[in-house]
């Protein structure tokens, strides 16, 4: 069998967009990451930016007190300059309505950054106040979004990179790409083997398969899952049955029925949870629980997002619910209109870490987009990558730096693997 290597192909470009400071880690993080989304600026009436502008300056002033600050104006989100100068018109008549005006910065009190940012939600708009060295405030202010279609590609900080693997007529569950003594080696898992490719001259040939032994049948929509370890090359798993390869050559593969848990993540020793083994979903049910939460929704897929002092997890339920579960507490969030599949990601842009989604599940077409969530509001960083099909599987790679995501054409029918990754905008 030959099958052919392809080179990465992206959509298109992005801007990078340039973080900023505030009062702490966390406020930071939250107001850098309040980027721009999916919707149109020409929807906001001029009354509504004044109004919020109005509400901003009201806020800033009940902290500053009457005198002269510096100010500073800086756009993360979608709006126009035009728009952006309606909102400083507006800051400053209020501001001054209230006694405060602006001025140089070796003239003033203190100074006041306001970042104009959006949520999937909401125009979110935060103001970082320092007056003298020790004393610094943030003050939020937030307005709904009109519901338009349309992502300018120029608002994404972000990119997501696809790069076609390989393609093949049966159902693949999951693929790796590995390197190995001799040149890189691709694995694929479907519901019979665990095949083995070798790069030849840009192509990837078959080089070995290892045959899945099981006693039980397999559910009709199958699922399943390839991981690297440390001590032998790979374990595979498919609902009810647990494949261990060998650690040395000539390579081998030994099966058994297994109701044990499935990894969450690629770090040997995580979190695991309990796959259905006559269904394609997780039961809900942990084998250690996510801090003192032990039980969740039957959920399709779940994405790890480390913070300072614990795990946000982000699970995508059965019933099309999103669960943000912190170790405390379960927080559900309805009507975002994801797909069943998502995994994180590590890269050198943004918050160095990015939750891939898929976009529907539409058999004729469907996408990718990254997100990233500084607080519990998911914030589109990317325009989507498109495929010509489903998006069937998404898991992370055991590098934790890019994912796997397997496509069904619509056209053909073949399940086509890619490797998917971040790349930030320029």
């Amino acid at each position: 069998m030959s099958i052919v290597y392809q080179p990465a192909s992206y959509n298109h470009c992005i801007p990078h967009m340039q973080s900023r400071g505030s009062d702490g880690t966390r406020l930071r993080w939250l107001t850098s990451l309040l980027l721009a989304s999916a919707f149109l600026p020409s929807a906001v009436s001029a009354s509504t930016l004044s109004d919020a502008a109005r509400q901003v300056a009201h806020k800033i002033a009940a902290v500053t007190g009457p005198g002269a600050v510096a100010l500073e104006i800086v756009n993360r989100s979608s709006l126009d300059d035009r728009s952006v100068s309606e909102v400083r018109v507006a800051l400053e008549g209020q501001l001054h309505a209230e006694g405060v005006r602006e001025a140089k910065p070796d003239e003033s009190v203190g100074s006041v950054q306001i970042v104009l940012s959006e949520s999937v939600r909401e125009y979110v708009w935060s103001a970082e106040i320092a007056l003298g060295q020790d004393q610094h405030r943030v003050v939020l202010v937030s307005m709904p979004r009109p519901l338009l279609s349309g992502t300018p590609a120029s608002a994404m900080p972000l990119a997501v990179r696809k790069t076609f693997l390989f393609a093949q007529e049966q159902p693949i569950l999951d693929a790796l790409v590995v390197e190995m003594p001799g040149g890189p080696r691709l694995l694929a898992l479907d519901a019979s083997q665990v095949a083995m490719y070798r790069q030849q001259a840009g192509h990837w040939e078959l080089e070995l398969s290892l045959p899945i032994s099981h006693s039980r049948v397999f559910p009709r929509d199958l699922r399943g899952r390839l991981l690297l370890r440390h001590d032998h090359l790979f374990d595979a798993y498919l609902p009810g049955t647990f494949c261990r390869s060998s650690g040395v050559a000539p390579l081998t593969m030994s099966c058994s029925d297994s109701d044990d848990p499935w990894p969450l993540t690629t770090e040997e020793g995580g979190v695991r949870a309990f796959f259905g083994p006559a269904r394609n979903f997780f039961t809900g049910t942990f084998s250690a629980g996510m801090g003192k939460i032990s039980t969740a929704p039957s959920f399709y897929s779940a994405a790890a997002l480390p913070r300072s002092g614990y795990t946000l997890w982000v699970l995508s339920a059965v019933d099309g619910a999103l669960h943000l579960v912190d170790g405390m507490t379960d927080q559900v969030v309805r009507g975002v209109k994801w797909g069943s599949d998502l995994a994180s990601v590590q890269s050198s842009c943004g918050a160095g870490l990015q939750l891939l989604v898929s976009e529907s599940g539409d058999p004729g077409q469907d996408g990718l987009r990254a997100f990233e969530i500084p607080d519990r509001d998911p914030v589109a960083a990317s325009a989507p990558v498109e495929f010509d099909g489903a998006i069937a599987t998404l898991w992370t790679e055991s590098n934790g730096s890019t994912a796997i995501a397997i496509v069904r054409r619509a056209d053909t029918g073949w399940y086509e693997a890619y490797r998917i990754s971040i790349a930030c905008g320029s």
